[in-house]
């Protein structure tokens, strides 16, 4: 479970202040599939990299499963995020003179898990994103729509409580975005946490669960419409 309480984050330079976060309060329970809403620059992506332990906060609180993070060294982060949170990005992030199965098995290593536990995890997390056959495979063999399925593979091997999606189908037509989302339904079924940030308001739908930002605060203001922003 996630507990944030009167979060906030600022950017700061020599003249300016930026408060990219404002006083966030908010709880994510086990098992939800929450999209994140709202215009560009509202803070959706620095809650999200907050909430996967790569930047920091100034002030307030986050708590991971009932323990705070706050104050925890780089080396306590990082054995964190490897053994709880899973990380889908729009820009795939694969290594490009990795093989398929290569990219997914590297994170494993990290972890310092045995062969067969690697292959195992590996094996499971390619059949489900429907990927098996490609194994050997680089990802320029791959359409944009399989490479986010092999990152979602990737993401998925180290069996991650909680998994963090910045805008997952941003580069993908519509039908690969669609089975790209039936993909993220099915592994929530499965009982993983997803907090997935969107600008699409047809996606945003298909989460169990609206959260709105708007100038670094939550909103209760109706769910963010980019096209009907640019039309008013």
């Amino acid at each position: 479970m996630i507990t944030l309480t009167n979060l906030s984050k600022i950017f700061r330079t020599e003249l300016i202040e930026t408060h990219a976060l404002r006083d966030i309060s908010l709880q994510i329970n086990e098992g939800e599939f929450a999209a994140l809403t709202g215009p560009s620059g509202s803070g959706k992506s620095t809650l999200l990299n907050i909430l996967g332990t790569l930047e920091q906060f100034d002030d307030g609180d986050y708590q991971l499963d009932g323990k705070s993070v706050k104050g925890l060294s780089d080396a306590a982060l990082s054995k964190l995020r490897n053994e709880k949170i899973g990380f889908i990005f729009q820009s795939f992030n694969l290594i490009k003179d990795f093989s398929i199965y290569d990219n997914i098995e590297l994170p494993l290593r990290y972890r310092g898990l045995k062969p067969a536990q690697r292959k195992q995890r590996i094996e499971q997390a390619l059949e489900l994103v429907g990927l098996h056959a490609r194994r050997s495979y680089l990802p320029s063999q791959l359409s944009g729509g399989q490479q986010q399925r092999v990152a979602i593979a990737r993401a998925i091997a180290g069996q991650p409580r909680i998994l963090l999606a910045d805008e997952p189908t941003g580069n993908l037509d519509s039908l690969m975005a669609r089975q790209v989302m039936e993909l993220l339904e099915q592994i929530n079924q499965q009982g993983c946490t997803i907090l997935m940030v969107t600008h699409d308001p047809d996606q945003a739908r298909r989460a169990g669960r609206h959260i709105q930002i708007i100038d670094g605060q939550l909103s209760d203001a109706v769910l963010y419409d980019p096209l009907a922003a640019q039309s008013a």
